[in-house]
């Protein structure tokens, strides 16, 4: 499943055009995000991932450990982002991905602004 995650951070996140099959083929319309206190249903986190590539240059995702259990795989990844105005903000995310069906029906999510500007702290949930 680790390698799965990895595909979903390069083909979605890391990639830095808007590709509404690349969401399509990783995540499930019953999709529900819960993120920073907010909560995100499919439509709401493809407007997310929209408007991420509005805001972010280029963004790079490390996983620095993972565990897996029956089908939740639990992540601890450093998300690099370059933000489109140059500056750069890194954030620590912890994440509990459940998998159904070889795709994505939720995601637990916190994340921690480590270093860049204050107003970047909300990446992981704007819309």
């Amino acid at each position: 499943m680790k390698h799965f995650i990895q595909q979903v951070f390069s083909e979605v996140l890391e990639n830095p055009v808007f590709d509404q099959s690349a969401i399509e083929k990783y995540f499930s319309k019953q999709y529900v995000q819960f993120v920073d206190h907010t909560q995100l249903d499919y439509n709401e986190f493809v407007l997310h991932i929209k408007k991420l590539k509005e805001k972010v240059a280029e963004q790079k995702l490390e996983i620095i450990n993972s565990a897996e259990n029956g089908n939740t795989i639990f992540t601890k990844h450093i998300a690099t982002s370059v933000l489109k105005d140059g500056s750069t903000v890194l954030h620590k995310v912890l994440a509990e991905f459940t998998i159904q069906d070889g795709k994505i029906i939720q995601c637990d999510e916190l994340t921690f602004l480590l270093e860049g500007n204050h107003s970047a702290k909300g990446l992981g949930s704007e819309m």
